[in-house]
């Protein structure tokens, strides 16, 4: 009985065996066959696929990438094109306010032309009416031989030096007006018209620091030849030379200040005078060497673009200066 369950277990498994692996008939296994086979063939078909849609992608990833680097470096001109752009733009406009600030300085040194020269003709106009009215005294004298002799001695001194003041007056050419125009000269005579050394300090606190601020340097200490001006802060070269200037600037603490030294347009020399974590103010002495034509005009002013912080110190304990003299 045993045997004979054993035996039936054993063909169970024979033809369960025989299903599985497409044994149990012919036409059975040959579908299954062509089944397989068409189903490796769809298999085949769809790697090739994926292998050509991969061979695309990577395709089109090349090419994203090379668009990706050409945008990177146009960009990166782009960005420099505008850095340019912007350092022209600054240079302009630091360039339009020294040419406005030089074009209000030719205006008022235009109008003190005018008022001395006005004065120069009023004067020599003076001097010609006394001139006529000692010659036409001179020619009405009709005293006695030894006092018409002192007389005429003394109106002849009197005639030659007016006629040398209106000589004077004449031959001064009308440039000399245009001359202070640029240089700067008052009405008032000078001992050294041709020299130049001055030196002026700021009196008080300034506490409207602002960019491309041009500083007034307003009491004078020395001002030989008269060439700078403490209401505009504008020295103006009396003759071509080299010529030395020096500037101090104190800062108060914590403060900092950009200052430039320039000549007529052009920066010279700049400075920084930094308080930043000092405990109390700081100062900073700037000294320039420089060859100057005449009419040339040299001022101290803060930066144009970089910011500022704190005031200028100035005061009887401590003093910001500025200082030029013409070497040779």
């Amino acid at each position: 009985m045993a045997t004979l369950k054993t035996i039936a277990i054993v063909v169970v498994l024979i033809h369960f065996v025989l299903d599985v692996y497409c044994l149990s008939s012919d036409d059975t296994c040959r579908e299954r066959l062509d089944n397989l086979e068409k189903l490796l063939a769809n298999l085949n078909d769809k790697f090739e696929n994926h292998q050509t849609d991969n061979t695309k992608v990577d395709a089109m990833f090349k090419v994203i990438q090379d668009e990706n680097s050409y945008l990177k470096s146009r960009l990166k001109s782009l960005e420099e094109i505008v850095l340019t752009s912007n350092r022209r733009t600054e240079k302009l406009e630091a360039k339009i306010a020294d040419l406005d600030s030089l074009n209000w300085f030719l205006k008022s040194r235009l109008t003190t032309t005018n008022t001395n020269y006005s004065f120069d003709e009023k004067y020599s106009s003076t001097l010609f009416g006394n001139l006529k009215t000692y010659e036409s005294h001179k020619e009405n004298t009709t005293t006695g031989p030894s006092t018409t002799h002192g007389n005429e001695t003394k109106i002849q001194r009197q005639t030659t030096m007016l006629k040398r003041k209106t000589n004077q007056l004449e031959k001064k050419p009308r440039a000399s007006n245009e001359k202070r125009l640029l240089t700067g000269i008052q009405s008032t005579s000078t001992p050294f018209p041709d020299e130049a050394a001055f030196s002026a300090y700021v009196s008080v606190h300034e506490t409207d620091i602002s960019k491309d601020f041009t500083i007034h340097f307003d009491t004078i200490v020395t001002n030989i030849g008269n060439h700078y001006n403490k209401h505009t802060g504008i020295f103006t070269t009396p003759q071509h030379g080299v010529y030395v200037f020096t500037w101090n600037l104190y800062c108060n603490t914590g403060g900092y200040i950009f200052s430039q030294l320039v000549v007529n347009s052009n920066v010279v020399g700049a400075m920084l005078t930094d308080a930043v974590g000092a405990t109390d103010i700081r100062s900073a002495t700037g000294t320039v060497v420089v060859e100057v034509n005449q009419g040339d005009v040299v001022f101290v002013r803060t930066h144009p673009t970089n910011s500022h912080v704190g005031n200028l110190r100035s005061n009887s304990a401590w003093r910001s200066s500025f200082n030029g003299w013409k070497l040779y």
